[in-house]
């Protein structure tokens, strides 16, 4: 059995170290490996509150266990079946996501988010500290509840049905547009208002720029 020990190992100030964010990390990459751990798209979580009673999207269960840390006693992943896992390979693939900060974004599927790896890479930089994350015992603040929102629009569709891109990329697409070509907020308004005109009715497209840069800012993209 692995050494999960980074589980519950406390550090000073209410603050545990980078090891426990990429074991999250590894602990994802694992739950989210098995099939069989899926119920309706939702893996159980862990969390101190949730104990494996609800199941959650996996970006959710990332939150919880961030914020909340594991339930207790949970060392042992049975409930994500852990001990039925054979694979050397895949085992090792899971240790290694844990152990080390450059392995954070290994995929255990072809279906890889960039717009979801770089909201989780402002997770971990909150606070402008990249050795730390921060994790507390009640619900999450107004802040990461922004990062909540961000993770959803990270998978969410611009419209029903469309798979080309999600509500965060094109809105981070757009503001790199409006950067490299120097547009102003009134001149960025004008294009969005003439795409949504065209998209599909029930498009999820931001209407202005004012929106959009206040739900980006957690990103600190400098925009």
């Amino acid at each position: 059995m692995d050494d999960h020990s980074w589980m519950y190992r406390d550090s000073p100030q209410g603050l545990r170290r980078m090891n426990y964010c990429n074991g999250v990390q590894g602990f994802i990459n694992f739950a989210t490996s098995i099939p069989r751990n899926f119920t309706a798209g939702s893996i159980r979580c862990p969390c101190r509150k949730c104990q494996n009673k609800k199941y959650l999207h996996s970006d959710v269960v990332m939150m919880h266990l961030l914020y909340k840390g594991f339930m207790e006693n949970y060392r042992c992943w049975y409930a994500h079946r852990e001990v039925f896992v054979r694979n050397k390979r895949m085992r090792e693939r899971v240790v290694r996501s844990t152990s080390s900060a450059s392995n954070v974004h290994e995929a255990t599927n072809d279906n890889t988010n960039t717009y979801k790896n770089m909201v989780i890479d402002a997770i971990r930089m909150n606070q402008g500290n990249v050795s730390q994350c921060p994790i507390v015992e009640e619900e999450p603040n107004a802040d990461a509840a922004r990062f909540f929102d961000l993770l959803k629009d990270s998978d969410e569709p611009l419209w029903d049905g469309y798979t080309n891109h999600n509500k965060l990329s094109v809105v981070a697409q757009v503001f790199t547009i409006k950067s490299d070509h120097g547009l102003s907020e009134a001149g960025y308004d004008k294009i969005i208002e003439w795409a949504r005109s065209i998209l599909p009715e029930g498009n999820r497209l931001k209407e202005n720029f004012y929106v959009v840069k206040s739900m980006m800012k957690p990103l600190s993209l400098g925009y």
